[in-house]
């Protein structure tokens, strides 16, 4: 397993691109992740979470053109709450969130593929607070890990699906880090 540092983005961005799963600090949580598009890793990497094999899981984009590029149309209304920090939208059956600051911005910008974005934990179990706790947990079945940054929160983002009724309605799936207000 590879050890990087946040500043490293090329040569991690290379790992993702090349099918690997990574450990990685995401906005909310500490993560596992991969490129979304890759079912081979993405299957390996719900099968290392003990998540059954047509679990859903949330992708990660650095802006609301990448989420149209992705997943398809978006109503105003969807692209308001993609616009709150901390907040995954359902999209075209795809929960998505976009961060738009810092470096992992950067870093999914160099993927240039939606990358996947589930805590690094086992499946129904307490979300880890470290990435060494993680790296303990996985022991060897990822590809790098993202070592030394500091996540203030531990707590799952807000996912929430739009009705597309008359005023629209939103539907608080997970209540989390994001603020609705």
């Amino acid at each position: 397993m590879e050890v990087f540092r946040h500043n490293d983005i090329k040569n991690l961005a290379l790992v993702v691109k090349n099918g690997g799963i990574i450990i990685y600090p995401t906005d909310t949580i500490w993560g596992l992740g991969c490129n979304a598009l890759n079912q081979t890793a993405t299957q390996k990497l719900k099968q290392m979470k003990g998540k059954p094999a047509d679990a859903a899981l949330i992708w990660l984009l650095p802006s609301i053109k990448a989420v149209t590029q992705f997943c398809g149309q978006i109503t105003a209304t969807e692209q308001r709450l993609l616009r709150k920090k901390h907040t995954s939208v359902i999209i075209n059956g795809q929960a998505v969130r976009v961060v738009r600051s810092g470096w992992l911005n950067k870093f999914l910008t160099a993927c240039g593929v939606p990358m996947v974005a589930t805590s690094a934990n086992l499946h129904g179990e307490p979300v880890i607070t470290s990435w060494r706790q993680a790296v303990r947990l996985f022991n060897g079945q990822t590809d790098a890990v993202v070592r030394g940054r500091k996540i203030y929160r531990h707590i799952p983002s807000t996912l929430v699906k739009v009705d597309p009724t008359n005023p629209p309605t939103i539907h608080i799936l997970r209540s989390g880090a994001g603020k609705l207000r």
